[in-house]
């Protein structure tokens, strides 16, 4: 998380949405520093700490296409991003979540590079619940949300909201190796493109995302919106007291 005094904001860092650039962008040219920790919940780990002046500040964070995240995460198991996967270390933060993810991750890389999986095969195994992030606690909060397929035009509007003038475009940073198609190109097979709008659908039907058009086709099933409700109860509890 990142905070300014002078420029009066607070980025909260969504994971895998250019995060760690706007982060770093900040840092350098406008005035941020970094408080508590990355992937801290503005609703929960900020506000219980911060001062009644910052609960007043400008709340800034990311979002990115679910769809695009999948096939990012495809990609950072198989080029085993930064040496994450095969040399795994405990995330710092949360006693279940330093645990459960590393084993999710260790066991996603594991599929791919020892049993050879493609996209769709990884798909179709690692995901079989709808699709949700903490974005469904945090982003009503937020007074401002960088899209990361708008990134530059975003961050412009997040830094005129806030009042200071744009230095420049933000560096790519942490970028996805080996993606060499539009994301969605990926879910090649109907099953899949089935599977997609059964896991995605609700979640980006929230955030105003759209499947191609030649995927009209294909429905989002309607207990996939029941299923949606009823998970992310736990997620939430999880997110918030467990995580």
């Amino acid at each position: 998380m990142i905070i300014s005094h002078k420029y009066k904001y607070v980025f909260i860092e969504l994971p895998q949405t250019a995060s760690s650039a706007i982060a770093r962008e900040l840092k350098e040219n406008y005035d941020g520093h970094e408080i508590l920790f990355k992937h801290a919940l503005y609703s929960t780990d900020f506000l219980k700490q911060a001062k009644p002046e910052e609960k007043q500040f400008t709340r800034v964070s990311g979002l990115r296409n679910p769809m695009d995240i999948c096939v990012s995460n495809y990609f950072k198991f198989k080029t085993d991003h930064e040496n994450r996967y095969s040399n795994p270390r405990l995330m710092k933060h949360g006693f279940l979540r330093k645990y459960i993810m590393r084993w999710w991750n260790v066991r996603q890389y594991k599929s791919i590079i020892e049993g050879g999986e493609n996209f769709e095969n990884f798909f179709m195994r690692a995901y079989t619940l709808p699709y949700a992030s903490w974005s469904i606690i945090e982003h009503k909060r937020m007074d401002y949300v960088i899209r990361f397929e708008n990134l530059q035009a975003d961050f412009a509007k997040a830094l005129e909201l806030i009042g200071v003038d744009k230095v420049r475009d933000i560096p790519v940073a942490n970028k996805t190796a080996e993606k060499s198609k539009t994301f969605w190109e990926y879910y090649e097979s109907d099953k899949a493109k089935r599977r997609a709008k059964y896991i995605f659908g609700p979640y980006m039907q929230r955030w105003g995302y759209d499947f191609p058009e030649s995927w009209n086709h294909i429905r989002i099933p309607w207990h996939s919106f029941f299923l949606y409700r009823i998970v992310n109860v736990a997620r939430i509890i999880f997110w918030k007291f467990l995580r």
